[in-house]
């Protein structure tokens, strides 16, 4: 499932990360074309792989957030698994990259 950060709001990532075995928190800008091929990438991933929650937050937008995680540049993924950090991802990735984070940490 893809969510955007304004779907959830960000005060309730903890509670997310609770209830999902496997989240991708994808921080993106809307004016960034790696961006956009990396979300449509994660839509392929997610249609084989409809249990990770993926969080989309726009780093424009949620400066806060993207201090908390360290995000200095987009498109940057942060992987997590039972709540606990697995990875980041900066830059282009295709589907099958994001497939393998998960795959390598079983």
């Amino acid at each position: 499932m893809i969510v955007n950060i304004k779907e959830i709001e960000s005060e309730n990532i903890d509670l997310a990360m609770k209830k999902s075995d496997k989240i991708i928190i994808d921080f993106f800008t809307k004016w960034c074309p790696s961006c956009r091929m990396v979300a449509m990438n994660l839509e392929e991933f997610e249609e084989n792989h409809p249990e990770v929650l993926i969080i989309q937050i726009d780093a424009g937008e949620y400066k806060t957030l993207t201090d908390l995680y360290k995000v200095k540049t987009a498109p940057t993924l942060l992987f997590f698994k039972n709540g606990n950090y697995l990875d980041r991802h900066q830059g282009f990735i295709e589907a099958e990259e994001i497939a393998s984070v998960f795959e390598n940490n079983e």
